[in-house]
């Protein structure tokens, strides 16, 4: 399975609670097709978004383009002002194991998620580099992160394949 994971694109600053994306944002949201059909990314089968807006709005034009199964996760969402780290982390974690256990090797699954969900993700995933250096700090919108997975690997089932960026 391909797993790409990437932040929304650039987002307005109201309302503040979940702002739609700033025409550079809806700008990304195009790159996004144009690197798919330039083979930059693969064909989205599956596309995983938060309940915000700005989730949806990043991969909307690949979902009305390429019609993957495609759904809103509340698991996605940042942590709220009210939820545990330790909640958090659970919630993050169950969703991992159980997109990683329910996979078809053939599945290209695109998830849209926010900065703060990627940072503790990416302390959770097992994978052949070290996540947590600083290669992989610092996500900028519309950045993104390209892995294969693969469950009969118990070492390392996350294998980076690329980094990149919605221009």
């Amino acid at each position: 399975m391909i797993l790409i994971l990437f932040r929304h694109g650039h987002k307005g600053q109201t309302p503040f609670q979940d702002p739609d994306l700033t025409p550079k944002g809806f700008d990304q949201a195009l790159d996004l097709i144009t690197q798919i059909e330039k083979g930059i990314l693969p064909k989205p089968t599956h596309c995983w978004f938060s309940e915000m807006i700005r989730t949806k709005q990043t991969l909307q034009k690949a979902i009305e383009k390429y019609q993957p199964q495609s759904k809103q996760k509340s698991e996605l969402n940042v942590r709220s002002h009210t939820e545990m780290a330790k909640t958090f982390h659970a919630r993050i974690q169950k969703f991992c194991n159980d997109l990683v256990t329910k996979q078809k090797t053939e599945e290209v699954h695109f998830i849209c998620t926010h900065y703060d969900w990627i940072e503790e993700v990416l302390t959770l995933i097992n994978s052949d580099k070290d996540l947590n250096s600083f290669e992989f700090s610092g996500w900028s919108p519309g950045q993104y992160l390209i892995f294969e997975i693969d469950s009969s690997d118990k070492n390392e089932p996350w294998k980076v394949l690329k980094k990149g960026v919605l221009a």
